[in-house]
């Protein structure tokens, strides 16, 4: 058997495993959120709650079909929250209480970190000759030790920030009593647009501060890099711009109004 073969069948088996083990954690999501509460308060009833509660798992089968990161990490969380819409009782907080919430949360956390994990990491390739260096019986150098414990401490805020955010709109007595006394009757739609609106704001502390940070930490060949953003700039500004394809149009639709002119004329 050569090598290459040996490669593609180590390469094709973790796929499989990695597409078993987000198919196990995403249908844990799934069951967990939307099922589960869904048959609590009796919201599996009519076509549309029906194909609601069953878009997320379609979701999650065509994130894996495709191996699709944005499928598997946005799509399908987003999906989740469509049969919640349908039904808001189903986020209610007699639905979770705060044992049960604990552990959708670290199911979700499960389900992201093995997503992120596992459609990323592959096996480096064998080198062909290996020299040992004076430099690696070091050990990694502090700076890179700092970087360490810096994206470590991230890791443990983008798990401590959201979970504590959605369980205060949840769980807090005040916010409940004040929902109760301005919304009588829609609680639970009020606490679900209040769970929604954390979930929101935290991807914007995400994206701002949180990617914020690491993006100047991203090495590589900075030459390499320089070359290629230049290749994208020079790409986009060779493209037609938006007045060249109105040109066109106008064109051709003048190029109609004289055809039509003698067509009519002769």
């Amino acid at each position: 058997m050569s090598e290459t073969s040996v490669k593609h069948g180590t390469e094709r088996r973790w796929k499989t495993f990695a597409d078993v083990v987000a198919f196990a954690l995403g249908t844990n999501v799934w069951i967990s959120i939307v099922i589960l509460p869904a048959i609590f308060v009796n919201a599996l009833h009519g076509t549309g709650r029906v194909v609601a509660a069953v878009l997320p798992f379609s979701t999650l089968l065509l994130g894996l079909w495709r191996r699709s990161e944005i499928v598997l990490l946005g799509l399908f969380p987003a999906a989740i929250l469509v049969p919640i819409s349908v039904t808001p009782a189903m986020a209610s907080s007699h639905v979770y209480g705060p044992i049960r919430y604990t552990v959708v949360a670290l199911g979700i956390v499960a389900y992201l970190f093995s997503v992120s994990f596992f459609t990323t990491f592959h096996e480096p390739p064998q080198p062909r000759s290996v020299r040992g260096l004076s430099s690696a019986q070091a050990g990694p150098a502090e700076r890179w030790q700092r970087r360490e414990r810096v994206y470590w401490m991230l890791v443990a805020l983008s798990i401590v920030i959201p979970t504590v955010l959605i369980a205060w709109v949840n769980f807090d007595d005040a916010i409940a009593d004040f929902l109760g006394e301005m919304y009588p009757g829609r609680v639970a739609l009020m606490t679900t647009a209040l769970t929604v609106g954390a979930i929101v704001l935290w991807l914007g502390i995400f994206h701002y501060a949180f990617l914020g940070v690491l993006r100047p930490h991203r090495t590589g060949d900075r030459d390499l890099i320089v070359t290629l953003a230049q290749a994208r700039a020079e790409a986009k500004v060779g493209k037609p711009r938006s007045r060249f394809f109105l040109a066109v149009a106008i064109a051709l639709g003048a190029m109609l109004a004289l055809m039509f002119v003698r067509h009519f004329k002769g």
